[in-house]
């Protein structure tokens, strides 16, 4: 349409970038924002945006914050979004440094950062080891009056559990409710994986009761980490019963799962209890990753 001559609106050119950008044709979205203000098109924050965000996705940050000041210079305000995304872009790259003064510049001149700036930053510090920096801004959200998601909550128990702080996180899990926040799969999983670490089985075990009773529905994670805690703590019988509801409730194990499982049995020497529970559920060919009961090689 461009090569033809026909007028394009900044809608249209914003759309074309972004299809670029999903399929990090990086060079030729940039070709796209250039044709823009050759034929007379202004750029909007959404175009500049579009690019930064695709470059950030691409792990491209010097080009990404070019463009950033070039949008600055021409008098465009970043919105949020924009922020979020640069935010995001350097935190995966690990330049945390640079994300913290982007996020200090958001508080100073705006815009203000929403709960999504806090939950790429709280997981950039966390990932990059800046813990004690991660739980003091988890704590300004609630000092500036900012209500945290279930996204945020997760972020922060699952990383006190890795950090061997389990009544933390346990406290924090419990808070829950008082919150109106309902925890979700992923927020149990954590808390039932925090447990399996340490040894704590009934614990464990009492969150997935819960689960089975009153929600959420567990998934294949779930069924994981409880599998394979059981069998680390010799508790065969357990995770051989939870092998046999998994599959009475139709679910797939993928091949890493059953590969893990595999290997604890053949490692404990306990071959005949898996070959008797493969017998029961008749065991089938894999297909397209994932196996419709548990499989042993012979």
């Amino acid at each position: 349409m461009i090569e033809k001559g026909v007028e394009q609106s900044t809608i249209t050119y914003n759309a074309l970038m972004d299809g670029y950008c999903l399929h990090s044709r990086m060079d030729e979205a940039t070709k796209v924002l250039h044709s823009m203000v050759v034929r007379g098109c202004e750029p909007d924050v959404i175009s500049y945006t579009i690019l930064i965000n695709g470059y950030c996705k691409v792990k491209k940050l010097d080009e990404a914050m070019q463009i950033f000041e070039d949008m600055r210079s021409k008098s465009l305000t970043p919105d949020v979004i924009t922020y979020n995304s640069i935010i995001d872009g350097l935190c995966k790259v690990g330049r945390v440094a640079a994300a913290q003064e982007l996020f200090m510049k958001m508080q100073a001149r705006g815009p203000s950062p929403d709960v999504y700036t806090y939950n790429i930053l709280l997981d950039g510090l966390f990932t990059n080891g800046s813990y004690e920096e991660a739980m003091r801004l988890f704590e300004k959200m609630d000092n500036d009056g900012l209500e945290a998601d279930i996204v945020t909550y997760n972020t922060v128990i699952d990383n006190m559990c890795k950090s061997n702080n389990l009544d933390e996180a346990k406290k924090l899990f419990d808070s829950l409710p008082s919150k109106e926040l309902k925890p979700s799969t992923r927020t149990f999983n954590i808390m039932i994986q925090g447990f399996m670490k340490e040894g704590l089985l009934q614990e464990s075990e009492n969150l997935l009761t819960e689960m089975l009773d009153k929600g959420p529905t567990l998934d294949n994670v779930t069924y994981s980490i409880m599998i394979r805690g059981f069998f680390q703590n010799n508790e065969i019988d357990k995770a051989v019963q939870l092998l046999n509801d998994m599959v009475d409730r139709d679910f797939l194990l993928n091949t890493t799962n059953t590969s893990s499982v595999k290997d604890l049995l053949a490692t404990d020497g306990l071959e005949g209890k898996f070959i008797g529970l493969a017998d029961k559920i008749l065991p089938k060919r894999q297909s397209n990753g994932t196996v419709t009961s548990v499989e042993l090689d012979a």
